[in-house]
């Protein structure tokens, strides 16, 4: 079974760029003080660029438009594939570790996956 993410999980664009979520997760379950993540917390995220760093930005997307200007991936608002169908917190499934979806850049369309779901403990289905 894959892990649960959980509030300082890290998503990764197909660029190389890395994010940890700037949300705390559903309280209402916590794995070591840390809620988890559900669907919809992935929505509208952008990774960020060397030039324009974001909170919560641990690698820079590279992604530029033709004429060179940072456009980095942002995720869209596309329900992603990789939600938990048996585990739910606040009605909402879980986003888990296998969780894929899609971006847009200055290099046109791409995807984030999961590199770190941010705990150890706790799977789903």
């Amino acid at each position: 079974m894959p892990l649960v993410l959980t509030q300082g999980a890290v998503l990764q664009c197909s660029h190389g760029g890395q994010l940890k979520p700037d949300c705390p997760g559903d309280s209402n379950v916590t794995v070591k003080q840390r809620g988890v993540l559900t669907s919809g917390a992935e929505a509208g995220l952008t990774f960020g660029a060397a030039e324009a760093p974001v909170p919560g930005m641990v690698v820079p997307c590279p992604a530029k438009t033709p004429t060179g200007t940072p456009q980095p991936c942002v995720t869209t608002p596309t329900t992603p594939v990789g939600l938990a169908v048996k585990f739910t917190v606040g009605g909402k499934p879980a986003l888990l570790a296998t969780a894929i979806g899609i971006t847009a850049s200055g290099l046109g369309p791409g995807t984030w996956s999961v590199a770190d779901p941010g705990q150890t403990l706790l799977e789903a289905i």
